[in-house]
């Protein structure tokens, strides 16, 4: 808004008087921008229903007070006067997306994991942490502006809790639920700045006592990294596993378990499992593993992507795709796309090779026929995409990870169900989001073309609407700027 002042203010008076005028077009700017905020009233959209396999068409949906209020025929529902009008004719509306595998103490950038590949003599890994930390404002509009309304951080450092109180304070953020440090079988020394995302447990007890310790944060999940060597004894890892488990349970928390191969998702399972993370990657899942997986009604995230943004960063040979090339944080897109100035000879190449040559070639497949044996079978499948390892970008890389997911053959519909429905059943909220009808919040997505035609039309978007609130996904990049 231009200003433009005549003459100079000669008295004090005068300046009061002109202050008050001010302050009182300021409230009545606020009051009309809140009702307006308050009351909002999509017309003529398709809406897509995930979890119901439904697809409406001219429809209304009415959003008061951060809740969907009604939604029905476009002739036959009533729009409120005070209402701000969305024209949805052409469009597609849909709930918003929930992205069920991040991690935020992580930016995709090479300097992710030194444990993988390490870098530190140009960027220490505390200087990426702090980074990542004062980033999470910006991080949180990214999510919001490729559509994505809800995330699970599947574990990392305690200050994972401030994370998630961050974004319930936000003005601009997803639903963020969290895991604290994941219990391992393992350590993970490379990651340890005093507040560690990995802490190794040695026994059934230990395990116990660090959920205790977690508990106290009222976790949305206590993570287990469950790492199977050649050698150890899985009998007595279970055990550990399902020590913690048994506590997390106790203190009603669930219990998430990375677990790739299928002996060890088995006995994931059996040691009380809710939320598988990842796919099981190196045989098929077969009968047994099926009805342990229904018995527990568990979650089975795929993260089939994350591979390919390791082998293609650490080849050299990351491109972004033209929606992480807009909506992806610009210093990370910038980084991986020129490698940092890295110089080339310091690029972990048998890494990239052992990734090409032994996981996409031999494992890709295995985990794509699972995707569809677990979807057959109806075990709850959950879109998530391990986003900030190294070429994995917060926000967009969804794109990236669903268009896998249809590459394995699963049908779009399911995949929403996936990113929606099933994706609410993660965050434990599947009473009040995933979904579109009355009642439920009004976190939702309007797009210019239909995704169940193409997936990758889910980044075709035009507004994103949290809490009832609508966002202009390019404004929330601009929001967001460059570091």
């Amino acid at each position: 808004m231009r200003v433009i002042m005549h003459r100079p203010i000669a008295t004090t008076a005068g300046f009061r008087q002109c202050a008050a005028l001010a302050l009182c077009w300021l409230l009545v700017w606020f009051a009309q921008s809140t009702l307006a905020a308050k009351t909002v009233a999509i017309v003529g959209a398709a809406v897509i229903h995930p979890e119901r396999e439904l697809v409406e068409h001219d429809r209304t949906l009415i959003i008061e007070d951060a809740r969907v209020l009604a939604i029905g025929a476009a002739g036959d529902t009533s729009i409120p006067a005070e209402a701000q009008i969305i024209d949805a004719r052409g469009k597609w509306v849909m709930p918003g997306l929930i992205d069920a595998h991040v991690h935020f103490f992580q930016s995709g950038n090479f300097f992710a994991r030194p444990d993988v590949a390490n870098f530190e003599g140009y960027v220490s890994y505390a200087d990426e942490t702090a980074r990542n930390k004062a980033r999470l404002p910006a991080t949180f509009k990214i999510y919001l502006a490729n559509g994505v309304t809800g995330v699970i951080d599947a574990g990392g450092p305690m200050w994972n809790f401030d994370v998630r109180a961050a974004a319930r304070e936000a003005a601009a953020a997803p639903n963020v639920a969290v895991a604290g440090p994941l219990l391992s079988t393992i350590d993970a020394p490379r990651l340890n700045l005093g507040d560690p995302p990995i802490i190794r447990v040695e026994s059934a007890q230990a395990a116990r006592e660090l959920v205790r310790r977690q508990a106290r944060s009222q976790p949305d999940y206590i993570k287990v990294w469950f790492i199977h060597n050649q050698g150890d004894d899985l009998a007595e890892q279970e055990s550990m596993v399902a020590a913690a488990g048994e506590e997390a349970h106790a203190a009603g928390i669930r219990l998430a378990v990375h677990a790739t191969e299928l002996a060890v998702a088995k006995a994931a399972l059996r040691a009380g499992a809710d939320f598988l993370v990842h796919s099981v990657e190196n045989e098929t899942i077969d009968d047994e593993f099926i009805a342990l997986a229904l018995q527990r009604k568990v979650l089975y995230c795929p993260t089939l992507a994350v591979y390919t943004g390791y082998q293609e960063a650490l080849s050299g040979h990351w491109q972004p795709t033209a929606i992480e090339a807009r909506r992806a944080d610009p210093d990370i897109v910038s980084a991986l796309r020129s490698g940092s100035g890295l110089p080339r000879k310091l690029f972990p190449h048998d890494v990239s090779r052992l990734i090409l040559q032994h996981y996409l070639p031999r494992r890709a497949p295995i985990m794509a026929e699972n995707l569809r044996r677990a979807a057959a079978a109806g075990i709850s499948v959950v879109m998530g995409t391990d986003a900030g390892n190294i070429g994995t970008l917060h926000g967009p890389a969804i794109h990236r990870e669903m268009a896998t997911m249809a590459q394995s053959g699963m049908p779009p519909m399911q995949i929403l169900q996936a990113a929606t429905s099933n994706g609410a059943k993660a965050l434990n909220r599947a009473n009040e989001l995933g979904a579109l009808r009355p009642g439920m919040r009004a976190d939702l997505i309007v797009l210019n073309a239909d995704p169940l035609q193409d997936v990758a039309n889910l980044a075709v978007l035009d507004r994103v609407i949290k809490d009832g609130v609508v966002f202009d996904p390019n404004e929330l990049m601009r929001a967001a700027g460059t570091p």
